[in-house]
């Protein structure tokens, strides 16, 4: 038991190698870096909690002042989700739960008898006709 632990942790130190891994780290320490971006969520966090607090109050909540923070929070969600660091935090973290889902998948399959060496888990909204498919990454 212990050398399947020793494996694993070798593994997790090879994964913090990968660009994919890298790439978001570098941008998890950008966003954390950019200051307007901070301000944002902040702000984005404000008007979450003020909507729950107005719709705690169930019967009592004023209809008008839940849909003006909705609007506040879609806009701002917007202005954050448009920010280009939080654009290459997006993708670097899809990046890295592709690769992550993928070594989960073989791990899960040669649980199951598949052959290490060649097995190939599906991805995500894969149908495994490769002709058509521009890969797997």
């Amino acid at each position: 038991m212990q050398d399947i632990k020793q494996l694993t942790r070798a593994l997790a130190s090879a994964l913090q190698l990968t660009p994919e891994y890298v790439r978001f780290v570098e941008a998890q320490e950008t966003n954390d870096a950019d200051e307007a971006l901070g301000e944002q969520l902040r702000e984005l966090e404000l008007v979450r909690m003020q909507y729950r607090h107005e719709a705690a109050k169930q019967d009592a909540a004023d209809a008008g002042i839940m849909e003006t923070y909705n609007t506040k929070f879609e806009a701002l969600y917007d202005q954050i989700m448009g920010n280009e660091n939080m654009q290459e935090h997006k993708e670097a973290a899809e990046g890295l739960n592709a690769l992550l889902q993928w070594m989960t998948g073989v791990l899960q399959g040669c649980a199951q008898g598949q052959d290490p060496a060649t097995f190939e888990p599906e991805q995500p909204g894969c149908g495994g006709k490769c002709g058509s498919c521009s890969g797997c990454g």
